[in-house]
């Protein structure tokens, strides 16, 4: 790709641009966006750059020179305008990182060519091959995108992204209106932006740790409170969780209950963070050792068991014969998170009942068609036992 096959950017370094610009983008019906940054030694991302691609032009906001986001905050929130970008989930944290909200309404062209039959996690140089011929390089991906000037080759780079989203978003659209998905789309986007809400918040990522199930409820207080305790240090130091303490070795502390510096050590905290943290971490741990029982979580779920593992496989297996019926990845249509709620809310011998994450457009699809099968294996079961009661 050259120069001439992208038009020049208008370069937006003032407020007083910002503001004017965000104006005008209320009239469009939507906006291609994305967002380059870096996030090598931090907690929070630092946005390099903003590019919006519309109707007209391509636009290149420079974050570095902007202090006021309150107009761009609006246009991202509007309902009018839609905002759209490709495989966002890092795009949202930049979002609310400097504007303090997230884009809505979204769309997201990876979830897009996903339910348009078109294959998995799809990066964006390989959708645009599929969809528009067009050959786009990556070789800036991971340039410094803090750098002042940036170099032709990165405003090109910066350029080509936006203003190919926008040509690529009204043919998806197109073919998901063409089978009926459309709605499918938007409803995808909007339980992205909610998982992107509750990644936001401090608690979150306690339930990220595996493993849980083999700790007693005292331990599992412990390591929510560590999990919490490292969550407000890495953001207000602003590095990387692992920086803090690893997640392995939070693990370990709260199993064993460490409580002084060698046993910290023991965890796998290496001696320098010990140095750093000790001060403030025996304390905490100590405290909240000594905390009733009543604050105590529950026990977290145990993996399924064999009998129900079995019955696991077999809904995966009408999830995997629907998924290629309507030609779309088994796990977009129902995740093992969902599939494992189901199996909970019922098994051995209860009602069934949908998760969150198989409502929506999936009850109608595989929602139904799931208890269905459930409450036939069930019925069955119940016959069997009745059977072998009589003889």
């Amino acid at each position: 790709m050259n120069q001439h096959d992208i038009p020049q950017p208008v370069w937006i370094t003032t407020n007083a641009e910002l503001a004017n610009s965000c104006q005008q983008w209320l009239n469009e019906p939507f906006l291609a966006l994305d967002t380059e940054f870096i996030r090598t030694n931090t907690f929070y991302p630092i946005a390099g750059l903003f590019q919006v691609a519309d109707s007209q032009h391509s636009y290149l906001i420079d974050p570095l020179e902007i202090d006021e986001w309150q107009p761009f905050a609006d246009l991202l929130t509007h309902p009018n305008v839609i905002k759209v970008f490709h495989a966002c989930p890092e795009d949202l944290e930049v979002c609310r990182r400097l504007t303090g909200v997230l884009p809505s309404p979204l769309a997201d062209t990876q979830i897009a060519a996903a339910l348009a039959g078109l294959g998995s996690n799809l990066g964006f140089q390989k959708l645009l091959e599929e969809i528009l011929d067009i050959h786009l390089p990556k070789e800036e991906t991971r340039s410094n995108w803090l750098q002042r000037p940036l170099s032709d080759n990165q405003v090109i780079y910066a350029v080509a992204d936006v203003h190919f989203l926008y040509q690529l978003y009204p043919k998806l659209v197109s073919m998901l209106q063409t089978l009926g998905r459309d709605e499918w789309l938007m409803e995808d986007c909007q339980r992205l932006l909610l998982q992107s809400d509750r990644a936001d918040q401090p608690e979150y990522y306690f339930k990220r740790f595996k493993q849980k199930w083999k700790m007693k409820a005292q331990q599992l207080f412990l390591l929510q409170e560590l999990s919490l305790w490292r969550e407000h240090k890495a953001r207000q130091e602003n590095v990387p969780r692992n920086n803090v303490i690893d997640s392995n070795s939070l693990w370990n502390m709260a199993f064993y209950k460490a409580q002084t510096k060698e046993q910290i050590i023991q965890s796998g905290v290496k001696p320098y963070l010990v140095r750093k943290y000790k001060d403030e971490l025996i304390p905490f741990i100590e405290n909240r050792l000594t905390v009733g029982q009543k604050k105590w979580p529950p026990l977290a779920a145990r993996p399924l068991s064999i009998g129900a593992g079995k019955l696991y496989k077999a809904i995966k297996k009408t999830v995997k014969s629907t998924a290629d019926t309507l030609n779309i990845p088994a796990e977009l249509l129902a995740g093992k998170k969902s599939l494992e709620a189901l199996l909970r809310s019922g098994y051995p011998d209860g009602t069934y009942e949908l998760p969150p994450g198989l409502l929506g457009w999936r009850e109608a699809v595989i929602g139904h068609k799931l208890l269905d099968q459930l409450e036939a294996t069930q019925a069955k079961h119940t016959e069997s036992q009745h059977d072998e009661n009589i003889v």
